[in-house]
């Protein structure tokens, strides 16, 4: 296993157990004590833990803004599941917005099955994905370049979006929160993701279980802008009837 890999496994195993201890890490990883002191060491720095005696905790900040690498490979078989049943949902000759997220980044090899698709995106790596899909018309927003996200933002980004109206803006998060609505942790990033959502007919949210009932540093939209989240386990009896009273459609993949 890669060390990126294992710091990612390290942050979701945080993310569900709030708490983690090198000795139980070194035996669950086959690796020596010391490989996870560093590695606790090196997801400090990056400000995503904090690192306590014998163990670490995930960070409390709101605006934590993790790296692509890492996102990348966080709960991947989820994100591939609700990709695949998001792709159920598009149709031959759609128009789309899809932002950086690694969950919009699993869509790719299911809109290359698709025809006569066109794709705004400001993300550099579905462009490369899409790059040789000659049934789909890539339009890249431009702008700054943030090299964390492989993203674009910034007003270039913001312009290009404002150009366009399309079907559907596919979209992912940092945190749902039922009071304060869909948040993201880097405010240039939900700029961008926020013009996308203002120029859509409909709205699809990408989202794993971890994200519900936590906060982040700004918002994206409100719940009436959203058409439909896509999760891929069931969510309480409490979220499902907010999301009816919203009228938003929940798909579980």
């Amino acid at each position: 296993m890669l060390a990126i890999e294992r710091r990612s496994k390290i942050v979701n195993i945080l993310q569900n157990q709030k708490r983690v201890l090198v000795s139980d890490l070194s035996r669950q990883f086959g690796v020596t004590e010391e490989t996870i002191r560093r590695d606790l060491e090196k997801l400090e720095k990056e400000g995503l833990i904090k690192r306590t005696y014998g163990g670490a905790v995930l960070s409390e900040s709101i605006s934590i803004d993790l790296p692509f690498g890492v996102r990348e490979i966080t709960n991947k078989e989820a994100k591939k599941a609700i990709a695949s049943k998001v792709a159920e949902f598009i149709e031959d000759g759609d128009t789309l917005m899809i932002d950086s997220s690694s969950t919009a980044l699993q869509l790719a090899k299911y809109i290359k099955e698709k025809d006569n698709i066109t794709v705004i995106t400001n993300s550099v790596n579905m462009i490369l994905e899409l790059g040789n899909a000659h049934n789909v018309r890539v339009i890249c927003t431009g702008g700054d370049l943030r090299h964390s996200s492989y993203s674009f933002v910034g007003y270039i980004s913001e312009r290009t979006i404002e150009s366009y109206h399309v079907d559907k803006t596919i979209i992912s998060c940092k945190a749902i929160h039922m009071d304060k609505g869909i948040l993201e942790s880097n405010d240039m990033e939900a700029y961008v993701k926020r013009s996308m959502v203002e120029r859509a007919q409909k709205t699809y949210l990408l989202t794993d279980n971890t994200k519900f009932d936590k906060m982040s540093f700004i918002d994206i939209t409100d719940f009436n802008n959203i058409d439909c989240i896509f999760t891929d386990k069931k969510l309480s009896g409490e979220w499902e009837q907010f999301f009816r009273e919203k009228d938003i459609d929940v798909i579980y993949s």
